[in-house]
This record gives structure tokens, C-alpha cells and sequence, in this order.
């Protein structure tokens, strides 16, 4: 399967963005972070998170899953770099490119400390990371 260029996945997540924002109104605010690129897995991409105003934020992922169908995605304590395994906020996997969760946090305090928001290869290998964003 032939994938899209960079460019074209990077433009897709970014329209994604100021779409979500679009329909959450004006009043919500929005982040987006590049997802990093790890173990050579070629996922690119990224995620934004749209506090919904209630204590509650989306969190919409899209990436060019470079050959990964379905892939598990948290939120974790920590930094990429420094990541607790065991997740803060389960979020949906990321099929075929996108997912959508609604967590219960809001955008102030999910940027409020270390914490990372991760792709894992497979269900059937959480430890290998294929993307990964620090939320600061």
C-alpha cells in the first residue's frame, strides 16, 4: 500500500484541528501536539485536545499509521523519554489513522504536569511505542 506524503498528513491533522475547533465553538480551547516519530515505526501525525468546557477534554488523533491498523493510545504519567507504564487516561485506538476520546480532565490539567500522550504498536505489543507527544 502506497502511503500519502508527509506533507499531505501533516495538512490533514492541522485541517483536523481548526475543524474540531470549528464545531466546538468559539469559546473552547484548543492544543494541538505533534506526535514524535519512535522505534522507526513511520507513524507521523499528531493529536488535538479540546477542552469541552465541563472538566472534560477531546483528544483526536490523526497520523499516517504507516502499515499499524490499530494501535492502543494513552495518556501517561511522565515524559516520552521518562514514561510510567501504567496509563492516567485510556484513549481509543487509533484506527486506521484516527481516534476519538472524550476524558474526563480538562485541558488545564492535562498540560499541567508531566504526562505524555503515547501510540503503542499493537495490542499485542504495548511495549513498543510507535508515536509519542509531550503535553507541555
Amino acid at each position: 500500500m502506497r502511503r500519502p506524503p508527509r506533507t499531505a498528513v501533516t495538512l490533514i491533522w492541522i485541517g483536523l484541528a481548526l475543524a474540531l475547533s470549528a464545531c466546538a465553538g468559539q469559546q473552547a480551547a484548543s492544543r494541538t501536539v505533534e506526535l514524535a516519530t519512535l522505534n522507526d515505526s513511520g507513524v507521523t501525525g499528531g493529536a488535538v485536545l479540546t477542552d469541552l468546557g465541563d472538566g472534560t477534554t477531546r483528544v483526536a488523533v490523526a497520523v499516517d499509521p504507516a502499515g499499524h491498523p490499530d494501535m492502543p493510545a494513552h495518556i501517561h504519567p511522565g515524559t516520552c523519554a521518562n514514561l510510567v507504564p501504567q496509563p492516567t487516561y485510556p484513549l481509543q485506538n487509533v484506527i486506521g489513522g484516527q481516534s476519538e476520546t472524550v476524558v474526563e480532565a480538562s485541558l488545564d490539567e492535562l498540560f499541567a504536569g508531566e504526562q505524555a500522550l503515547n501510540l503503542h504498536f499493537s495490542s499485542d505489543d504495548f511495549g513498543t511505542y510507535t508515536a509519542c507527544a509531550d503535553l507541555n
